[in-house]
């Protein structure tokens, strides 16, 4: 029904699943390629209690309304019950079939992060530059999102973030200061930890260039001394008991113009309420916490090709 509807108004499509109908299309015969897949692998493996053509019919009949319901599912991010009344099918079906269908949907799109299409070729930093030149420029970020408050006293103790004071993680994100596209995105860790500590723990901190320049807030002071290959410019602090220069105020200003460009895919990535809301699923999984954030920063990508 929700789709019907849309068909005659597609210029709502970007409001309901996060994507124009013209991308929805686009994306389509990609999810479909590792839809197929993916059922037969279902087939091989489950244990048949019917023949086959028996039971009830699939209520998502075809690819494209699988493909409409995890978008939907991921954008809306309602609860199973809600979800129920807006699918017109029960509360069970629904988990199963985001279960199996967000996995799906995350292959669809994951070649937009993959950096290392050809690194077993790749065996020189002038190889690097040469391969991948967006990696010489790089802007470093990290955004929380809010998490169920845990059980266990010491697992909610490990997952608490006093700056944001509730539950949270946090991934890190390397984005273009040209084309704005995410070049990589940290696996999910607990809040609390610092964001220069975060950018230290990062396999990508290895793969850099010689030369490359990268551009953080603050937090990320003396963060050039991790490696000796990268450049980060770092806003100013104000001394204490000083007042910055105007020439160090006009710097910061300057460098916060280019550094502002991380936040465009923050903004996008949190018009899907399954990032913006409080995460209701496992945290004990990894990844669960991880796929949602990595599937929609790959179809921010998506929507944003390489310029």
């Amino acid at each position: 029904m929700i789709y019907e509807y849309l068909l005659k108004h597609p210029e709502l499509f970007q409001y309901a699943i996060g994507i124009n109908y013209s991308q929805f299309i686009q994306l389509l015969p990609k999810f479909s390629a590792y839809l197929s897949r993916a059922e037969q692998e279902k087939k091989f493996n489950q244990k048949r209690i019917r023949a086959p053509g028996g039971g009830r019919k699939a209520t998502l009949i075809d690819d494209t309304a699988k493909l409409f319901f995890i978008l939907l599912y991921y954008k809306v991010y309602p609860t199973f019950r809600f979800a129920q009344v807006m699918f017109c099918f029960d509360k069970r079906n629904i988990q199963l079939w985001k279960n199996f269908l967000a996995p799906v949907l995350s292959e669809s799109v994951g070649y937009e992060l993959r950096l290392t299409k050809r690194f077993s070729r790749i065996n020189s930093f002038e190889a690097w530059v040469e391969e991948y030149p967006q990696l010489k420029e790089f802007l470093v970020d990290a955004t929380e999102r809010e998490i169920q408050r845990p059980t266990n006293n010491k697992v909610q103790e490990f997952y608490y973030s006093g700056k944001k004071k509730r539950h949270t993680v946090k991934n890190q994100f390397l984005v273009s200061p040209r084309s704005k596209r995410i070049l990589a995105i940290s696996d999910s860790v607990e809040g609390k930890r610092s964001d220069k500590k975060l950018f230290a723990d990062d396999p990508n901190l290895l793969m850099f260039p010689k030369g490359s320049v990268g551009m953080g807030d603050k937090a990320y002071q003396k963060a050039q001394e991790l490696s000796p290959y990268i450049t980060m410019v770092i806003p100013k602090k104000k001394p204490p008991g000083k007042e910055l220069t105007e020439e160090e105020k006009a710097n910061n200003r300057a460098i916060s113009s280019i550094r502002v460009r991380v936040e465009h895919p923050f903004s996008y990535l949190k018009h899907f309420n399954i990032l913006s809301q409080r995460f209701r699923g496992r945290i004990q999984n990894q990844e669960n916490l991880d796929l949602p954030i990595k599937t929609i920063s790959a179809i921010y990508n998506f929507t944003r090709p390489p310029k």
